[in-house]
Protein backbone atom coordinates (compact mmCIF):
# COMPACT_ATOMS: atom_id res chain seq x y z
CA UNK A 1 0.00 0.00 0.00
CA UNK A 2 1.29 3.49 -0.94
CA UNK A 3 4.61 2.23 -2.35
CA UNK A 4 4.51 4.76 -5.19
CA UNK A 5 3.59 7.50 -2.71
CA UNK A 6 6.57 6.74 -0.49
CA UNK A 7 9.02 6.33 -3.37
CA UNK A 8 7.97 9.76 -4.59
CA UNK A 9 8.12 11.17 -1.04
CA UNK A 10 11.71 10.03 -0.48
CA UNK A 11 12.83 10.93 -4.00
CA UNK A 12 11.89 14.55 -3.26
CA UNK A 13 13.66 14.61 0.09
CA UNK A 14 17.32 13.90 0.63
CA UNK A 15 17.66 10.91 2.94
CA UNK A 16 19.65 12.13 5.92
CA UNK A 17 20.32 11.30 9.53
CA UNK A 18 17.85 13.27 11.63
CA UNK A 19 17.10 13.53 15.31
CA UNK A 20 15.41 10.30 16.44
CA UNK A 21 11.73 10.25 17.29
CA UNK A 22 10.67 10.68 20.90
CA UNK A 23 9.41 7.10 20.75
CA UNK A 24 12.84 5.74 19.77
CA UNK A 25 14.43 7.56 22.70
CA UNK A 26 11.70 6.23 24.99
CA UNK A 27 12.24 2.65 23.81
CA UNK A 28 16.04 2.86 23.98
CA UNK A 29 15.81 3.76 27.65
CA UNK A 30 13.78 0.61 28.33
CA UNK A 31 15.63 -2.15 26.46
CA UNK A 32 18.81 -4.04 27.23
CA UNK A 33 22.17 -2.85 25.87
CA UNK A 34 23.17 -4.49 22.61
CA UNK A 35 19.65 -5.66 21.76
CA UNK A 36 18.95 -7.24 18.38
CA UNK A 37 16.26 -4.93 16.96
CA UNK A 38 14.08 -5.25 13.87
CA UNK A 39 12.26 -2.13 12.70
CA UNK A 40 9.07 -2.57 10.70
CA UNK A 41 8.92 0.27 8.18
CA UNK A 42 12.00 2.40 8.77
CA UNK A 43 11.18 5.30 6.42
CA UNK A 44 14.17 7.61 6.22
CA UNK A 45 15.99 5.44 8.76
CA UNK A 46 16.34 7.95 11.55
CA UNK A 47 15.25 5.61 14.35
CA UNK A 48 17.15 2.59 13.01
CA UNK A 49 20.29 4.72 12.73
CA UNK A 50 19.77 6.07 16.24
CA UNK A 51 19.46 2.56 17.70
CA UNK A 52 22.61 1.48 15.83
CA UNK A 53 24.50 4.52 17.12
CA UNK A 54 23.54 3.40 20.63
CA UNK A 55 25.27 0.04 19.95
CA UNK A 56 22.23 -2.07 19.24
CA UNK A 57 22.29 -4.66 16.44
CA UNK A 58 19.73 -3.29 13.99
CA UNK A 59 17.91 -4.68 10.98
CA UNK A 60 15.22 -2.56 9.33
CA UNK A 61 12.86 -2.91 6.38
CA UNK A 62 10.86 -0.59 4.20
CA UNK A 63 8.89 -1.11 1.01
CA UNK A 64 10.41 2.01 -0.58
CA UNK A 65 13.42 1.06 -2.69
CA UNK A 66 14.25 4.76 -2.99
CA UNK A 67 14.62 5.08 0.76
CA UNK A 68 16.52 1.81 1.22
CA UNK A 69 19.01 2.53 -1.57
CA UNK A 70 19.76 5.92 -0.05
CA UNK A 71 20.23 4.45 3.43
CA UNK A 72 22.56 1.71 2.21
CA UNK A 73 24.67 4.33 0.43
CA UNK A 74 24.88 6.44 3.60
CA UNK A 75 26.29 3.49 5.48
CA UNK A 76 29.53 3.68 3.54
CA UNK A 77 30.40 6.82 5.51
CA UNK A 78 29.31 5.65 8.95
CA UNK A 79 31.72 5.57 11.86
CA UNK A 80 29.61 2.99 13.76
CA UNK A 81 28.12 -0.38 12.74
CA UNK A 82 25.37 0.51 10.28
CA UNK A 83 21.91 -1.08 10.34
CA UNK A 84 21.15 -3.80 7.83
CA UNK A 85 18.51 -2.23 5.58
CA UNK A 86 16.31 -4.48 3.45
CA UNK A 87 13.70 -3.53 0.88
CA UNK A 88 10.61 -5.54 1.79
CA UNK A 89 6.94 -5.10 2.52
CA UNK A 90 5.48 -6.68 5.63
CA UNK A 91 3.79 -9.39 3.54
CA UNK A 92 7.13 -10.77 2.34
CA UNK A 93 9.03 -10.95 5.63
CA UNK A 94 8.00 -14.56 6.16
CA UNK A 95 9.86 -15.50 2.99
CA UNK A 96 13.18 -14.25 4.34
CA UNK A 97 15.64 -16.21 6.43
CA UNK A 98 16.00 -13.82 9.35
CA UNK A 99 17.38 -14.43 12.82
CA UNK A 100 15.35 -14.09 16.01
CA UNK A 101 15.18 -10.63 17.57
CA UNK A 102 15.01 -9.22 21.09
CA UNK A 103 12.91 -6.26 19.97
CA UNK A 104 10.55 -5.56 17.10
CA UNK A 105 9.86 -1.84 16.74
CA UNK A 106 7.06 -0.17 14.81
CA UNK A 107 6.47 3.56 14.78
CA UNK A 108 3.81 5.12 12.55
CA UNK A 109 3.69 2.05 10.30
CA UNK A 110 0.67 -0.02 11.34
CA UNK A 111 -1.65 2.86 10.45
CA UNK A 112 -0.02 3.05 7.01
CA UNK A 113 -1.14 -0.43 5.91
CA UNK A 114 -4.50 -2.22 5.61
CA UNK A 115 -5.63 -4.33 8.54
CA UNK A 116 -4.79 -7.64 6.86
CA UNK A 117 -1.22 -6.47 6.24
CA UNK A 118 -0.89 -5.36 9.86
CA UNK A 119 -2.16 -8.76 10.98
CA UNK A 120 0.51 -10.41 8.82
CA UNK A 121 3.11 -8.21 10.52
CA UNK A 122 1.84 -9.11 14.00
CA UNK A 123 2.05 -12.81 13.18
CA UNK A 124 5.54 -12.45 11.75
CA UNK A 125 6.58 -10.51 14.87
CA UNK A 126 5.39 -13.32 17.13
CA UNK A 127 7.49 -15.80 15.16
CA UNK A 128 10.46 -13.43 14.80
CA UNK A 129 10.85 -12.59 18.48
CA UNK A 130 12.86 -14.65 20.94
CA UNK A 131 11.10 -15.78 24.12
CA UNK A 132 10.95 -12.75 26.36
CA UNK A 133 11.19 -10.44 23.36
CA UNK A 134 9.38 -7.10 23.18
CA UNK A 135 7.11 -5.64 20.52
CA UNK A 136 6.98 -1.85 20.75
CA UNK A 137 4.29 0.00 18.78
CA UNK A 138 3.36 3.65 18.35
CA UNK A 139 0.43 4.33 16.04
CA UNK A 140 -2.33 6.86 15.32
CA UNK A 141 -5.56 6.46 17.27
CA UNK A 142 -9.14 6.89 16.07
CA UNK A 143 -9.32 9.68 18.66
CA UNK A 144 -6.88 11.86 16.69
CA UNK A 145 -7.91 15.05 14.90
CA UNK A 146 -7.14 13.62 11.43
CA UNK A 147 -9.63 10.80 11.87
CA UNK A 148 -12.46 11.10 9.35
CA UNK A 149 -10.68 13.57 7.07
CA UNK A 150 -10.48 12.72 3.39
CA UNK A 151 -12.08 9.89 1.45
CA UNK A 152 -13.14 6.82 3.43
CA UNK A 153 -11.77 3.64 1.84
CA UNK A 154 -12.33 1.00 4.52
CA UNK A 155 -13.25 0.91 8.20
CA UNK A 156 -11.30 3.61 10.07
CA UNK A 157 -9.16 4.27 6.96
CA UNK A 158 -9.07 7.42 4.83
CA UNK A 159 -7.08 8.90 1.98
CA UNK A 160 -6.24 12.49 2.83
CA UNK A 161 -3.84 14.66 0.82
CA UNK A 162 -3.11 11.59 -1.35
CA UNK A 163 -1.95 9.66 1.72
CA UNK A 164 -3.55 6.52 3.20
CA UNK A 165 -4.04 6.32 6.96
CA UNK A 166 -5.89 3.65 8.95
CA UNK A 167 -6.53 4.70 12.54
CA UNK A 168 -6.41 2.07 15.28
CA UNK A 169 -8.60 1.28 18.27
CA UNK A 170 -6.60 0.43 21.37
CA UNK A 171 -8.99 -2.27 22.61
CA UNK A 172 -8.89 -4.05 19.23
CA UNK A 173 -5.09 -3.82 18.97
CA UNK A 174 -4.56 -5.24 22.45
CA UNK A 175 -7.11 -8.00 21.82
CA UNK A 176 -5.45 -9.06 18.58
CA UNK A 177 -1.98 -9.18 20.12
CA UNK A 178 -3.25 -11.01 23.18
CA UNK A 179 -4.89 -13.61 20.94
CA UNK A 180 -1.47 -14.39 19.48
CA UNK A 181 -0.05 -15.01 22.95
CA UNK A 182 1.48 -11.63 23.73
CA UNK A 183 1.26 -10.18 27.22
CA UNK A 184 0.49 -6.45 27.20
CA UNK A 185 2.90 -4.85 29.67
CA UNK A 186 2.13 -1.23 28.90
CA UNK A 187 -0.45 0.70 26.88
CA UNK A 188 -1.49 4.32 26.74
CA UNK A 189 -3.54 6.52 24.44
CA UNK A 190 -2.72 10.19 24.57
CA UNK A 191 -1.66 13.36 22.83
CA UNK A 192 1.67 14.93 23.76
CA UNK A 193 3.68 11.86 22.79
CA UNK A 194 4.94 13.02 19.41
CA UNK A 195 4.46 16.73 18.82
CA UNK A 196 5.62 18.05 15.43
CA UNK A 197 5.18 21.79 14.85
CA UNK A 198 1.41 22.35 15.17
CA UNK A 199 0.55 18.65 14.99
CA UNK A 200 -0.07 16.87 18.29
CA UNK A 201 -1.84 13.62 17.36
CA UNK A 202 -3.53 11.25 19.76
CA UNK A 203 -1.38 8.13 19.65
CA UNK A 204 -1.45 4.60 21.00
CA UNK A 205 1.85 3.55 22.58
CA UNK A 206 2.10 -0.12 23.51
CA UNK A 207 4.55 -2.76 24.72
CA UNK A 208 3.64 -6.40 24.08
CA UNK A 209 5.90 -9.14 25.48
CA UNK A 210 6.34 -12.65 24.09
CA UNK A 211 6.47 -14.93 27.16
Amino acid sequence: MDKDYWDSFYAKRHTAIEKPSTFAEYVHGRISPGSAIFELGCGNGRDAIYFASQKHDVTACDQSSTSIEGLVAQGEKSDFPWPKFICAGFESLGDRDLKKFDVVYSRFTMHAVPKEVATTAYNWTWEGLRSGGAFWIEVRSVKGSLYGKGKACERDAFIYNDHYRRFLRIEELTAELTSLGFVIEHSEESSGLSVYKEDDPVLIRLLARKP
